[in-house]
């Protein structure tokens, strides 16, 4: 019986673990950003992000009410201010910025259907046509937050990319 029972607790301990690892998200034709079937909005809390991937960790928190999570095994940060969303954003090939966490995301990434990966060279650019990306500077693009109610931001560096970020107004 004793057996039984941690042999059960590992089987949920392991579910639990293997659910974090599976993570998808995308940028929809209709500009919804879907994590794991949910979609994001400003309502979306840190409790809402933490019952589909788990416990983050407080990267960084201001005095504004602004924090900085970070899921380092899996590659994504996020920003809230006073507990809702501000930010997301996954790290596919870390370029130093310590707003994201080093580990390279692994889950599936799609912005419509363009499935992006840390091979992605900035020729996916070319690619998005549901949303207008623009340069702002060298290696970095971003939709724009006038006409986008959630403005997308990508960087590249040696024609990869780097990170994908989406804005929540």
């Amino acid at each position: 019986m004793k057996n039984t029972l941690i042999i059960i607790m590992a089987i949920a301990c392991f579910n639990v673990i293997s659910a974090q690892k599976d993570v998808n998200i995308e940028f929809t034709t209709d500009k919804n950003v879907i994590l794991n079937g949910t979609t994001l909005t400003t309502e979306t809390s840190v409790e809402d992000i933490k019952t589909i991937l788990g416990t983050p960790t407080v990267y960084k928190s201001y005095s504004s009410g602004k924090t900085n999570y970070h899921y380092n095994d899996l590659g994504i940060a996020f920003h809230t201010v006073k507990d809702k969303l501000l930010f997301i954003g996954v790290n596919f090939n870390w370029d130093g910025d310590k707003t994201f966490p080093e580990n390279s995301y692994t889950g599936t990434f799609k912005i419509d259907d363009l499935l992006i990966d840390k091979t992605s060279g900035n020729s996916i650019i070319d690619n998005i046509k549901m949303v207008d990306v623009i340069a702002i500077m060298p290696n970095l693009y971003m939709s724009n937050p006038k006409v986008e109610s959630t403005p997308m931001i990508i960087g590249f560096k040696d024609d990869v990319v780097t990170q994908i970020g989406f804005e929540f107004h």
